[in-house]
Parts: structure tokens; sequence; C-alpha cells
């Protein structure tokens, strides 16, 4: 490709519909999450950017945190790594020598090994849980900016001109198919990591509350209203639906949602 043919295809794509947001949200998902050095790469004011965010669904106040911590590295849980490494605590030898190191009794001993076994469940579980959590937490962001897209193209038809109703009507249904199969992956994978949850026993999940500060803890989730959180959106969508239905047969345009 020669340089002239090279400038003309960024060229076109810099013109593609919304490509600056998708440019300024990845920006913004990748930690770049201030304003103003957002707007001066990108060549326009700050208003513009937060334009730009407002179209991916990204509310710039709340849009840093929504979706909990996306924890990726291994952790350890009062000392205890989940593998291998905590062979060497988890034997009778082991408790024999606690007993004689801290003059501890029988009963003492056998107590902090339960707390060693506990700990190193709640390690092991931990880890291995890591790929799930941060599905979870990307599926509940995703789901978030989503309901956002949808209720902002809503929002949008009650304001459009009769020239620009139409094209605003496909835009609101186009963002509630995505919003819809954001809930429903947001429900699969909630249901994925609750599943999980269930693995993790009692002792092990008390030790795991009381050694791990909750902003480093996976959800540990334990309701379960997903189904019924998506009916009510479902059902919300068939009621707007509705409406716009209404004025479609009133402009003339078309009787069908």
């Amino acid at each position: 490709m020669t340089e002239r043919e090279r400038t003309m295809t960024a060229l076109r794509a810099w013109a593609e519909p919304g490509l600056r947001a998708r440019l300024i949200k990845a920006a913004w998902d990748a930690g770049n999450q201030n304003i103003n050095e957002l707007a001066e790469a990108a060549g326009v004011d700050r208003k513009t950017v937060y334009a730009d965010l407002a179209a991916e669904g990204i509310d710039a106040k709340t849009d840093r945190t929504q979706g909990g911590p996306v924890l990726t590295a291994p952790i350890t849980v009062s000392g205890m790594y989940g593998d291998d490494r905590d062979n060497g605590k988890l034997n009778m030898m082991a408790v024999a020598k606690l007993r004689e190191r801290q003059d501890l009794t029988l009963e003492q001993a056998q107590w902090v090994f339960r707390e060693r076994l506990d700990a190193h469940e709640a390690a092991a579980w931990h880890n291995k849980v890591i790929p799930v959590a941060r599905a979870h937490d990307d599926a509940v962001r995703d789901a978030e900016r989503a309901v956002r897209r949808w209720d902002a193209a809503y929002d949008t038809l009650g304001k459009a001109t009769t020239a620009e109703w139409a094209a605003a009507h496909h835009r609101f249904h186009v963002a509630w198919a995505e919003a819809d199969r954001s809930l429903d992956k947001l429900a699969a994978c909630r249901a994925e990591l609750r599943e999980h949850a269930a693995k993790l026993s009692t002792s092990a999940r008390k030790v795991y509350e009381e050694a791990v500060a909750p902003d480093k803890r996976h959800p540990l989730l334990a309701e379960d209203n997903d189904a019924e959180q998506l009916a009510e959106a479902r059902a919300e969508q068939a009621q707007r639906a509705g409406v716009a239905a209404q004025t479609l047969r009133a402009l003339g345009v078309g009787g069908g949602q």
C-alpha cells in the first residue's frame, strides 16, 4: 500500500461514525480516565469527550469503579498459597512441630491446623475462580453500559423531530437488542460465579471474609433474582416498544414494533 493509499484509508477510518467514541472508550477502559488528557489526545473539547463516553454508555462520574475490582493476580490467605507450597504446613508433622515450638496443647494445635486448612482452601478457591470473577466483573460493567444506552435511546425518541424519528426508533431497538444480550450474559456469569461460591466450605468462607479485604475478594453471590430482573427489563422494553409503535402509527410510518 502506498503512502497516499494509507493516508486515505486512515482518513476513511476516522470518518467512520462512532469511531472516535469507540477509541475514547478503549482509552478509558485501559485506565486513561482523565477528561482533559482524553480531550487533548482526541483534539476535541471536554464536552465532546463526555458526549462520546455517554454514547458508549459510560458515566464519567461513576464508571471508574463500576463492576468492582478486576482481580487478576493470585493472592495468599493468612500466609497460605492454596497450592503445593502449603504442603509443609498441612501434615501431622507440622502439628507436632507447632505444639513443640509454641507450647500448645493438642487441641490448640489442631485448631491452628484447621485454620491453615481453611486458609489453604480459601486461597485455592480464590485463585482458581479469578477468570470467572473477571468475566463477571466485565459482564456487570457491560450490562450497566448497555442499559444506559438503551435508556438514552428511548429518551431520544421523545426529543426527535418527525424527520429523525424513524432512525431514532431503529437505534432504540438496536440498543435494546444489545442490552438484552448483555443482561442475559450477566445472568449466566452470575450463575457460574454462584456455582463456584457454593463449593467453598462454610469454615473456609469465614476465613476468606475475615482475612481478605472486601475490595480484594470475589463476590460471594447468594441471592438468585437474575431471572426476575431480566423479565422486568423485557417487560419494560415491551411497554416502551408499545408506546413507540403508537407514535409510529401517528406519524404514518407504520404499525410494527
